[in-house]
């Protein structure tokens, strides 16, 4: 009977291990997939960051690709993307620029957007840093995610005039 007893016993005690193991390794094995799956979603969310900065900027580029209606420009210390389209004789700037960790856009009517501060505009993507150098008549659009991941996007100008310097 002590034999049978001792016998439960280690039974038991070898059970109650066996499952204490399992319950370790499963709870283990969580916490190193969702540690995946959070690296995951953030370098899906930086890259979406990027693509889709770049390609609101590359759209607008393309939207407003008419002789003389895509320019590189400084403006009061800050290097700006004007968007220019003339509708009744009066002329509209759009503008796309970097400022305060934000990619920014800015419309008004041409001459009112002389004196742009970093304040102005909608705030549309927010970025680590986002330039745009002329490469003859192509624009090349560099943006830098908060989290650290560069992509660039090259966008030809396509129209009659090229882009304006």
């Amino acid at each position: 009977m002590l034999r049978d007893k001792n016998r439960n016993s280690a039974e038991t005690f070898l059970m109650v291990g066996v499952f204490g193991v399992f319950a370790f390794l499963a709870v283990l094995l969580t916490l190193m997939g969702a540690k995946a799956y959070r690296g995951i979603a953030g370098r899906m969310e930086e890259n979406n960051s990027l693509r889709s900065s770049l390609s609101y900027v590359a759209n607008k580029v393309r939207a407003g690709d008419h002789s003389g209606g895509v320019s590189l420009e400084e403006r009061n210390g800050m290097q700006v993307l004007c968007l220019s389209e003339t509708v009744d004789g009066e002329t509209y700037e759009t503008l796309l620029f970097f400022a305060d960790g934000w990619l920014r856009e800015y419309a008004a009517v041409a001459g009112y957007a002389d004196e742009l501060s970093p304040d102005d505009g909608e705030q549309v993507a927010e970025l680590a840093d986002f330039s745009m150098e002329r490469q003859g008549d192509a624009l090349l659009l560099t943006a830098e995610a908060v989290e650290g991941g560069t992509m660039s996007l090259t966008v030809s100008v396509r129209s009659e005039g090229g882009l304006e310097s």
